[in-house]
């Protein structure tokens, strides 16, 4: 629960976030639209994928999650969450999109943060500048990023990556063409419009 429900949203609004100007995830989470986007991430991917521990009402949880999320007096900078990802995203959201495609479910919302994650292992942010990356695998993927003659062959290499990618996602065409569908909206409208593309129109 906590790893699904926190850790998931903590992470895609860490990379969203980032990508999108915020600094903090205050910042990022008290905004309309990303607030929107971590409700649905909760109400129609994530929540389903769980269980209800006795005694707990998940709604309730994560409605307390964001609210947590939105205080000001917490400052969780994005880029400090967005560290380390190789290590952080099989288990805060790879388990999920696993139950999810497995399930024939829907994974757009997961898929863009996992897009947003792809996007800020490049090395540069959607305008083109320089990023900080802190990750045990940073001069792995600074590596494929040099060696990749298009944003497509990035991300083909990357998803082939088996230290951070289980191989049944790996050999999943569904995952795979997912995947680089969200990266390219990510491309084209950044942060704040993909999230939109997504949440106005999650079946297509």
């Amino acid at each position: 629960m906590k790893l699904r429900c926190l850790n998931g949203t903590h992470s895609a609004l860490a990379y969203l976030g980032y990508l999108a100007g915020f600094n903090t995830i205050a910042e990022c989470s008290s905004d309309k639209i990303m607030a929107q986007y971590i409700l649905y991430l909760w109400e129609k991917e994530i929540i389903q994928t769980l269980e209800t521990p006795e005694g707990e009402n998940l709604n309730g949880y994560c409605n307390q999650l964001l609210a947590r999320y939105q205080n000001s007096a917490i400052e969780h900078k994005t880029w400090q969450i967005a560290m380390d990802g190789s290590q952080k995203l099989p288990q805060r959201i790879l388990e999920t999109v696993t139950y999810l495609l497995k399930n024939g479910k829907n994974f757009k919302g997961l898929a863009l943060a996992i897009a947003a994650w792809i996007k800020y292992v490049s090395g540069n942010d959607l305008s083109g500048k320089s990023i900080d990356l802190r990750d045990p695998m940073a001069d792995d993927f600074t590596t494929i990023s040099k060696n990749s003659k298009t944003s497509e062959q990035f991300v083909d290499s990357i998803l082939n990556v088996r230290q951070v990618f289980p191989l049944h996602l790996i050999e999943s065409s569904v995952f795979r063409k997912e995947i680089q569908r969200a990266f390219n909206l990510l491309d084209k409208l950044g942060s704040i419009g993909a999230i939109q593309k997504i949440v106005n129109n999650p079946g297509n």
